[in-house]
């Protein structure tokens, strides 16, 4: 656990944090479950006792120190509040912000399980669970189209096009959430049939790629081409085209040995570098 700055603020934080999660208020209850709050609060750099922290924290002192015991009613209504807040009040999620709720809930002296006391609450708690599923769906569903949208955005329209070698688990998730590629990248208001249409390589658009990708300062060498730039390595490979990587890095006016080796030299459009001089030439 990292260590923790502490401060008055950080201290009135964290005391609150322990009443949404749940847990008693008194300094017998946070010392067990978070010992070094009450010592620190109860510092004279501080508060200088747990009333005092509680009290600046926003908390009646005398209605904490007493062990609020759970009851049928208390149960429903912190449902209730959970419910008014918008929370995921499928077990596990409330499990993470109040533990103590459910455990509570599916004590046999109160409810017996969670769905029984979500019920009592009044809430159809079939009807709950497919709203969160189907909150927790349109979330992944955002997520990639944003994805989809920032590859756009950058440019990277060779990996959109091959998401399923360049992005593997993107193209998963998008097919399995929206049914196909292609629907995704339409969902993400983008035109699936223009961005193929560009994408069709001519010997003309490799040159001029790998002439921007080197004028960029980027690494031509096949290995680090094959990484990132999968499809522009494949067509410029491709028997139709150049055959080799060699050979269209050379068509667009680049000495391939001396680019191995590290030695640049700035190419515009059009235009070959000048050779290089030989030794007492």
């Amino acid at each position: 656990m990292p260590r923790i700055r502490w401060s008055e603020e950080k201290i009135l934080e964290e005391i609150r944090k322990l009443a949404q999660q749940g847990h008693s208020l008194n300094i017998a209850s946070v010392r067990r479950v978070f010992s070094p709050l009450a010592s620190i609060a109860c510092s004279r750099k501080y508060f200088g006792s747990w009333r005092a922290a509680i009290e600046a924290a926003g908390f009646n002192y005398d209605e904490v120190v007493k062990v609020r015991r759970w009851t049928k009613e208390r149960i429903v209504e912190e449902i209730k509040r959970l419910h008014a807040e918008g929370k995921d009040l499928r077990p596990g999620a409330v499990s993470k912000i109040a533990p103590r709720l459910v455990t509570a809930a599916r004590d046999p002296r109160y409810f017996g399980s969670w769905r029984s006391a979500v019920e009592a609450a009044g809430i159809n708690y079939d009807e709950m669970v497919k709203q969160m599923r189907e909150r927790e769906v349109d979330r992944i569903k955002q997520s990639i189209i944003e994805e989809i949208r920032r590859l756009y955005n950058e440019g990277k329209l060779n990996e959109i096009s091959s998401a399923w070698r360049t992005h593997p688990q993107l193209f998963r998730r998008a097919r399995h959430r929206f049914g196909s590629w292609q629907e995704a990248i339409e969902a993400a208001g983008l035109s699936y049939s223009d961005i193929v249409k560009r994408l069709r390589w001519t010997k003309e658009r490799i040159i001029e790629e790998i002439k921007r990708l080197y004028n960029e300062g980027k690494d031509l060498r096949v290995s680090v081409i094959q990484k990132e730039y999968p499809s522009l390595l494949a067509s410029a490979q491709s028997k139709r085209y150049f055959g080799s990587w060699r050979a269209a890095v050379e068509a667009a006016g680049i000495d391939y040995e001396g680019m191995v080796k590290g030695r640049r030299q700035k190419i515009s459009k059009g235009a070959a570098p000048e050779p290089e001089q030989q030794e007492g030439g």
